[in-house]
């Protein structure tokens, strides 16, 4: 239950969770099943229970940089990208990145997605436990699988790979573009097959893609809703809102680091939370580290320079960062038809919003619409001498011994044609209508992301109170989005996508007037976004190899230290990350079950 810091006052609790997001209220939901379990929740964030913001999907755009809602984090000022790219002038996944980077406090609805078969590779990286059946059996025992009655000929799926009683429900959008048929036939035209269902096991190819969403209601399926709510009332179970932790208070018990308490500050007031059990730290891959470190775990060069005493040397803290990068090329609908199908897409709720708003609760209405079609594809699929030169380039570049040996996982997947890359049929612009588009009429885009990064980022405290997010992404020396603007390029000319004659997609962004490597890669450096998908800067990997945390979750050098957010993925997921913090939730929740309810 939602509590003051007066309802804690007095109390030691068995668990002390850092961040009431998505692992985190899976966590705290699990482990207060046991009735003599006492569980605190410190969230930073407000509350926003029964949020109609958060709730309705296509309003995502209402949150993005408001301030009650999104982090605003920034990364670090880039200001010689020009000079660094005209350098290098394959590089570009690695150019041009100078934006916000923002963790929202409320994550977006995310596609219920496949990972890239990487927990096998977790495991070779030296983590016993961590297998692609367990992240199947976990992501079965999260989900509660809603079959569609409508699009059934697009909307493809196989029951035996869902769960049925798991809390979080996935369903189909009520509302689809209509050309996902065109697109899979463009995509085959290819040579990249039509999957009936991407948690087959199956990798590359075209499939649809759930979302989070309960068609009861049309309203987004998230962890506060799904597993909070349901659970609220449990008096074992306490949550503070608006807290911010500031360190995790330790001591050294036979040669560990011992977690004894909490630090936290609520309306300008520093508290502490006492804990005699676990501190598991679920603040997300930006904020988790930064904790660490100013509990004085980490790089000692960099806790010095902050100013911040050493309690335990772990060099790998808040290394290691890894992100999906992502943008899209986008067209003008000349005809607004796919055989007898008008095409929706999301341009109306510029024009007509309050029309959409009341069209909403009956799942009609443009409110309910969302992307269904993804395709992963190897890099060797657009181009295999890019393939053949990244292979050769991680065969040859110097690197740390824990670097190298994800290098050599990832030089694998290349070669065996794994997809790392994605292609999204998005029912609309990429843009705002102020950069460049008209709003009256349609458009769609073929978006694209670079799901396997070879560049890893840092981040780290520069002092108690500020934090310097530095993604790294110039240490990537290859034209891939370049290939990736090229080959969705050839898509749109694909019938029967393309459509009759000329054809009706009329390019917008970036136009026809960019068309050489280099004007294409200047575009993208413009252009080109983050996924919020940022994963690992506490990674879980052997302390030599510079990992954070080991296979149990728990801090290298700790007593009762545990991290469990997408910050302890060692080696990036080529999926949407929000099934993957699900699962590693709940393994999370019975890894810590099993060492403590015995």
């Amino acid at each position: 239950m939602l509590t003051s810091v007066d309802g804690i006052k007095g109390q030691v609790f068995d668990y002390i969770i850092i961040g009431g997001g998505t692992t985190g209220l899976v966590l705290a939901t699990r482990l207060s099943e046991n009735p003599t379990n006492s569980v605190l929740v410190l969230e930073a964030g407000s509350a926003h229970i029964d949020d109609a913001t958060l709730l309705i999907p296509q309003q995502r755009w209402l949150y993005m940089g408001n301030a009650e809602y999104d982090w605003n984090f920034e990364t670090v000022s880039i200001s010689d990208w020009e000079k660094d790219w005209e350098a290098v002038p394959q590089s570009i996944i690695s150019s041009g990145i100078s934006q916000r980077a923002s963790t929202l406090k409320a994550s977006f609805i995310c596609l219920h997605r496949r990972l890239l078969n990487t927990p096998t590779a977790w495991g070779a990286l030296g983590n016993d436990g961590w297998t692609w059946e367990k992240f199947q059996a976990y992501s079965k025992k999260s989900e509660r699988f809603v079959e569609p009655n409508h699009n059934t000929d697009v909307l493809t799926y196989d029951t035996k790979l869902h769960g049925e009683h798991g809390p979080i429900v996935t369903s189909f959008p009520p509302l689809i573009s209509n050309l996902e048929g065109d697109f899979r036939k463009a995509m085959e035209a290819h040579n990249v097959p039509t999957i009936q269902d991407p948690f087959s096991g199956e990798i590359r190819g075209t499939s649809p893609s759930l979302s989070n969403l309960d068609p009861s209601t049309h309203h987004r399926a998230y962890a506060t809703n799904m597993y909070y709510q349901p659970v609220a009332g449990r008096t074992n179970l306490k949550v503070i809102v608006n807290a911010h932790v500031t360190e995790i208070i330790t001591t050294e018990v036979d040669g560990l680091i011992t977690a004894t308490g909490v630090k936290f500050v609520k309306s300008d007031n520093t508290y502490t939370a006492n804990v005699a059990g676990e501190v598991c730290l679920t603040a997300g891959t930006i904020m988790s580290p930064k904790i660490l470190e100013m509990s004085g775990i980490g790089d000692p060069a960099v806790l010095r320079r902050a100013g911040i005493d050493v309690k335990l040397d772990l060099p790998g803290v808040g290394t290691n960062v890894q992100e999906h990068l992502y943008t899209g090329v986008t067209f003008e609908l000349t005809d607004h038809f796919a055989g007898e199908q008008e095409v929706n897409t999301i341009d109306c709720l510029v024009t007509n919003l309050g029309l959409q708003q009341e069209l909403f609760a009956s799942g009609k209405g443009t409110l309910n619409l969302n992307a269904v079609d993804i395709a992963f594809v190897a890099l060797a699929d657009i181009s295999p001498e890019l393939n053949a030169k990244v292979i050769a380039s991680l065969q040859t570049e110097e690197k740390d011994a824990g670097l190298a040996a994800q290098y050599k996982i990832q030089a694998e997947h290349l070669r065996e044609k794994v997809p790392g890359l994605e292609i999204i049929l998005a029912p609309g612009p990429t843009k705002a209508p102020s950069q460049g588009w008209d709003a009256s009429k349609k458009h769609i885009s073929l978006c694209f992301a670079s799901n396997c990064p070879l560049s890893r980022g840092t981040i780290h405290v520069t002092s108690k109170d500020s934090l310097a997010i530095d993604p790294h992404v110039f240490e990537n020396r290859f034209d891939t989005m370049v290939e990736l603007v090229k080959y969705c390029r050839k898509l749109a000319q694909t019938p029967p996508l393309k459509g009759e004659g000329e054809g009706r997609l009329k390019e917008i962004h970036p136009g026809p007037d960019c068309q050489d490597d280099a004007a294409i890669a200047e575009w993208i450096c413009d252009n080109v976004s983050t996924t919020f998908h940022t994963a690992g800067s506490c990674s879980m990997l052997p302390k030599e190899l510079n990992g954070v945390v080991d296979p149990q979750l728990k801090v290298w050098g700790t007593h009762n230290i545990r991290v469990a957010d997408l910050s302890v993925i060692p080696l990036h997921v080529g999926s949407h990350t929000q099934s993957v913090a699900y699962a590693l939730a709940e393994q999370a929740a019975d890894i810590i079950k099993a060492a403590h309810e015995k």
